[in-house]
């Protein structure tokens, strides 16, 4: 018997690279009573989906655009996951460092809008430049000189503004797993050839128990952005402490099934099914 229906939202292309995850999370959403209808979202109209969630009890929004869970939360007045909160942040870099870091003091590497007219004058390099809205390592490049800069702006054409951040100790970061509040998993990525530590760009991944200081900047985290299901990126500064990189929302599972004997999309229908009681 079906007690709860949900709409699972995913872009097009999330969905083609994710589809044996979207099985899963359906299948085990249909044990526990509950049941996913999949919708593709390719832009900010939540509106479109008026439709689609007219039933609907609950959404989870894997699609990184946060209109649709404030219009959830809203409008059709249904939980999501992560909630609205959560999505419309962690999805924008910058509004993850004004939000965390100026507001609520979480450490992270200082962090800059870079736009065509910002002048270069008190900048110091090297730094690293990425995009606000990006994902995975994409677009992310060690700036050395002013001349990398430019280079760099001009290949990103008309994606201005974008951050510049002091750079931390490279190819080195612990993706912490977070569900329900309670950590999952932690998963220590490192790199020799890249700067960058992300597994999906070939660095190398372990699991690690996560020490004491990395669960109580977890908790910190949590407590002024309370996670559903997310990863938490720590970096690590020249001195040994801890920071928070960035928050992945729509976490990606493939180092979990690859290393551990969890079952990261049973777990997460579980904790939704609690939820919804």
């Amino acid at each position: 018997m079906i007690y709860h229906r949900g709409i699972l939202l995913y872009t097009p292309d999330d969905a083609a690279r994710n589809r044996w995850f979207i099985e899963q999370l359906c299948l085990y959403a249909e044990s526990e009573g509950l049941s996913l209808r999949l919708c593709l979202v390719d832009g900010e109209n939540p509106h479109s989906l008026l439709t689609e969630t007219m039933d609907a009890d609950f959404l989870i929004n894997r699609s990184r655009f946060g209109s649709y869970s404030i219009y959830a939360r809203d409008v059709l007045r249904i939980p999501c996951f992560n909630r609205a909160y959560v999505t419309a942040v962690t999805n924008d870099k910058y509004l993850t460092y004004l939000e965390l870091h100026q507001e609520f003091g979480i450490p992270m590497a200082k962090t800059s809008l870079f736009s065509k007219d910002e002048s270069m004058r008190n900048l110091q390099f090297p730094l690293v430049a990425k995009p606000a809205d990006g994902h995975g390592g994409k677009d992310v490049a060690w700036i050395a000189d002013k001349a990398e800069l430019k280079r760099y702006a001009a290949s990103l054409n008309s994606a201005y503004p974008f951050l510049v951040q002091e750079p931390v100790v490279t190819g080195w970061d612990v993706r912490i797993y977070v569900l329900g509040g309670e950590i999952y998993a932690a998963v220590l990525r490192t790199s020799n050839r890249d700067f960058r530590s992300n597994f999906s760009l070939g660095g190398r991944a372990e699991l690690i128990e996560p020490d004491p200081q990395m669960r109580a900047l977890v908790q910190r985290i949590h407590a002024v952005m309370p996670l559903d299901f997310a990863g938490v990126d720590l970096l690590k500064k020249a001195n040994g402490d801890y920071i928070l990189g960035e928050i992945e929302d729509a976490v990606g599972c493939r180092m979990l099934y690859q290393l551990t004997n969890l079952n990261p999309a049973q777990d997460y229908i579980r904790y939704i099914r609690r939820r919804l009681s």
